[in-house]
């Protein structure tokens, strides 16, 4: 399996949970509208689709360990699907967030299993770098879901955008037909409870995996919290729907800049180190945007360029983050794997959940949480590279 095609599936499966979310957010108002729901709300549809995806992490770890990585894919996308279906069709708002549960809990099989894969195959600095060039590919999410989002939206509505979702999941369950399984089945693991919770707590307990996790928490949280106030910052600023997607996608071109960025550093500096710095970039640029907006500076297009440099940083870290995790448990990568996106995606959205509601749809608000666990962020990271010292 060449190494391009093999990063390019893991960069797309690893996009499906980004692009799930970003092709959502231009009809975010619409849906709060179409619904008779607050925007409050229908904000919640980002956190409790993370909150399952996080949920089901331990799940699809355990599954691809015992089963191998393919089985474990293909029935998360069966899972994916169903929520897809079910939101296409939602009456209400409780039924959408429900819709989105099940998106999310089928969608955790994306990340788990394709970064198994990748540890199945690489470790070390070789490990790191093809998580770097899986992310890579990992941003054609980000940069078309808005515009896809927007044009579904404006010509035929917000449930189109899940429709849309449903043939995704047909396209990558095609594309996971034609891979290569990647854990022979001599190394495949019949795990008992014990031997689970043994596994699990191998990882959580581990100094290095235990320190990155809690920082993949906050990590996570920064990045969901812009997420799900985006339009209405954008709608702030005075952008119309149509502007906003077309800014997001320009933001989101700064993840493929980070990553070549980061590809390239790595034969140079250690994976802690490009985190460490990337935090320096991700707190400078938090920093500016809340005093931009403390003193009426912030406009669209100091946003964008800010949030330009700013993603062109995040991946930097959160990558790394996975990759250092998993580099010590070779044996258990599912579980890594999953111990991993079980707390951060569920630390993050919980996170993010409680800012949507103290923010209050303020940007000023918004813009002091964000500097404030950006700078949080900073800070840990930095007891880490003493660490290592």
């Amino acid at each position: 399996m060449r190494l391009s095609w093999f990063a390019l599936y893991c960069g797309l499966m690893l996009s499906i949970s980004a692009f799930s979310i970003d092709i959502l957010l231009p009809a975010l108002l619409s849906i709060s509208d179409g619904l008779n729901a607050s925007v409050e709300s229908v904000q919640l549809t980002i956190p409790v689709y993370m909150l399952a995806l996080g949920l089901a992490n331990p799940l699809f770890g355990i599954l691809s360990d015992r089963i191998g990585r393919r089985p474990g894919i293909f029935i998360g996308l069966g899972i994916y699907s169903l929520g897809a279906i079910v939101c296409v069709g939602a009456p209400t708002i409780e039924v959408l967030l429900a819709g989105r549960f099940l998106q999310g809990f089928g969608a955790a099989c994306a990340p788990v299993i394709c970064r198994a894969m990748i540890r199945d195959r690489f470790q070390g600095v070789q490990l790191a770098r093809t998580m770097a060039i899986a992310s890579m590919f990992f941003a054609l999410g980000p940069m078309l879901a808005p515009l896809l989002g927007y044009i579904l939206y404006a010509t035929a509505g917000w449930r189109a955008v899940f429709a849309l979702l449903v043939g995704l999941s047909l396209v990558m369950f095609i594309s996971t037909w034609y891979q290569q399984e990647t854990l022979p089945p001599e190394s495949r693991r019949k795990q008992t409870l014990a031997s689970v919770w043994q596994d699990a707590s191998a990882v959580i307990r581990h100094p290095q995996s235990k320190a990155l996790i809690v920082l993949s928490c906050v990590s996570t949280g920064i990045i969901l919290t812009f997420l799900s106030h985006a339009p209405i910052i954008y709608a702030n600023l005075g952008a119309g729907v149509g502007m906003f997607s077309l800014l997001f996608a320009c933001i989101s071109v700064g993840i493929v800049l980070g990553q070549i960025i980061n590809h390239r550093f790595l034969g140079i500096l250690t994976p802690v180190t490009v985190a460490f710095y990337a935090a320096i970039v991700v707190a400078c640029t938090a920093g500016v945007i809340w005093f931009a907006a403390v003193t009426n500076l912030l406009t669209v297009y100091l946003f964008t360029a800010l949030m330009f440099m700013f993603n062109s940083s995040y991946l930097l870290i959160f990558s790394n983050l996975v990759s250092l995790t998993l580099e010590p448990h070779g044996q258990r990568a599912g579980m890594a794997s999953s111990m991993f996106g079980f707390f951060s995606y569920i630390g993050g959205s919980l996170l993010a959940a409680l800012l949507a509601f103290v923010t209050h749809e303020q940007t000023n608000r918004w813009a002091f949480c964000f500097m404030a666990i950006s700078l949080l962020l900073l800070a840990g990271l930095y007891r880490i590279v003493k660490s290592y010292d």
